[in-house]
């Protein structure tokens, strides 16, 4: 089973950015759904704090607001979140605030002038305008938003301060050596007075939460964009290993250059005549045979959370134990080899009715002490696992031609099956002894279990 170590920086692939820009168009959606719970409860407050004729102008204002927003969200899936009419409607969005907080009198009372409009915290819905654009996670339009907040309110900050009626002044007047406190107390408190400074003051907080949203958004797509690439790289990744490899080196609870002896149970399988089937078909049917067969006998193995180490030609090997042992190690390897059987025993059936020919299986499991870990160079690493075990596995697969089975077992993943406390008759209906047989490269006999599927 390879195992390729991963680059430092991987490269984002396409189905990433497309996972980004879907990502992106939810965002616009967030905002808008946002954006109308705010003005749902915006016109409950106004209806309950203020008469309705006064309360008309800001309830259209409201409607005005919420009408506003449904182009840029019926938009949302056709262009990009920059495209012209997004960035237009912000525009508007920002006129038409800025024109609702300074221009319309909020108090019915004589004395109260247009410029004292400009004391109340009305701007701070200004913020709360730039700080829903957020949830579009979209940095450009932040600090667009941002940018169209601060502009819109100057200007109509400015237009209130040119009006004939108007005192703008400054901090250096009121701080003007000849102004005492209490002139200077009055010029501050006039009706007609409109304070630059203050406007200074909150173009510069439109400025500063833009320019902080726009790093939140920022690393948060960063983040997104890291768990999105390592997502793709996982789903990469598990078409070429095991799951329960995957998973565990993405999990953090494996490291993958640990060797050592463990107990394992080792499975072979292989097509049986490949050489003849091989001869009598040409290149592209003869792939497409070996990935069904391959396909059907990997689905079994990742079922019974199985380790594929490595497809050899027409065979497959899998082992049970890795990356970590587990009390039914055996008995999964045993219904593992059972199911491959009856797998491909459906196959077969489908085959015929095709009118296709049979394809025959033989699979041999063993149980015992393997060394486990990386075989390779820093370039290119492989897990696997070493040893006798692996060799009497792939042995007994070989002798199924021998005895007439699809599945030889030895006794001693039998035992391990009954140890883990498993019935291994029930695991594999229909396993029988099938006596002692010599394994080619072991000087004693071995004691066989085998399993046949018609």
């Amino acid at each position: 089973m390879r195992f390729f170590q991963p680059a430092a920086k991987p490269q984002v692939s396409k189905s990433v950015a497309d996972a980004i820009a879907r990502e992106e168009a939810s965002g616009l959606s967030y905002v808008f759904w946002g954006r109308n719970l705010v003005l749902v409860l915006l016109a409950i407050w106004v209806s309950l704090t203020l008469p309705f004729e006064r309360s008309s102008l800001y309830l259209s204002a409201i409607l005005a607001f919420a009408a506003l927003g449904i182009v840029p969200y019926a938009l949302r899936n056709r262009t990009g979140a920059n495209t012209a009419p997004v960035l237009a409607f912000i525009i508007l969005d920002a006129a038409a605030l800025s024109f609702v907080l300074i221009v319309p009198t909020p108090f019915d009372f004589e004395g109260w002038t247009q410029q004292m409009n400009l004391r109340t915290p009305a701007f701070l819905y200004l913020g709360v305008f730039v700080v829903s654009m957020a949830l579009s996670y979209k940095p450009t339009l932040v600090i667009w938003t941002g940018l169209a907040a601060a502009a819109f309110w100057s200007l109509g900050y400015l237009w209130v301060a040119t009006q004939p009626n108007a005192i703008p002044f400054t901090s250096g007047d009121v701080l003007d050596e000849g102004m005492g406190p209490e002139m200077a107390l009055a010029k501050i408190l006039d009706p007609n007075a409109v304070g630059l400074a203050r406007l200074s003051n909150q173009v510069v907080f439109l400025v500063l939460i833009s320019v902080i949203l726009t790093i939140v958004v920022v690393r948060s797509r960063a983040l997104v964009r890291r768990q999105v690439a390592a997502e793709a790289q996982r789903a990469m990744l598990s078409r070429y290993f095991s799951p329960n490899i995957v998973r565990e080196f993405y999990e953090g609870r494996w490291e993958p250059d640990e060797p050592g002896n463990r107990p394992v149970a080792v499975l072979f399988a292989d097509m049986v005549d490949f050489t003849s089937i091989s001869e009598k078909l040409p290149p592209h049917e003869l792939i497409a045979l070996l990935r069904a067969f391959h396909g059907r006998l990997a689905k079994v193995a990742f079922e019974q959370d199985g380790t594929i180490d490595k497809f050899i030609g027409d065979a497959v090997m899998v082992h049970f134990g890795t990356p970590r042992t587990r009390p039914n190690d055996a008995e999964r390897a045993l219904r593992c080899a059972a199911r491959m059987a009856e797998v491909i025993g459906e196959w077969n059936a489908e085959r015929e009715r095709e009118g296709a020919p049979p394809i025959g299986v033989g699979i041999g499991v063993h149980y015992g002490t393997a060394v486990v870990g990386n075989i390779g160079d820093e370039h290119k690493l492989e897990y696997t696992v070493l040893g006798d075990t692996v060799n009497v596995a792939s042995r007994l697969e070989k002798l199924t031609r021998e005895i007439g089975a699809q599945v030889a077992v030895s006794n001693e993943l039998i035992e391990a099956v009954k140890r883990g406390g498993a019935d291994p008759s029930v695991v594999a209906p229909g396993l029988l002894e099938a006596g002692v047989h010599d394994v080619r490269g072991r000087q004693e006999p071995i004691e066989i279990w085998s399993l046949s599927r018609v």
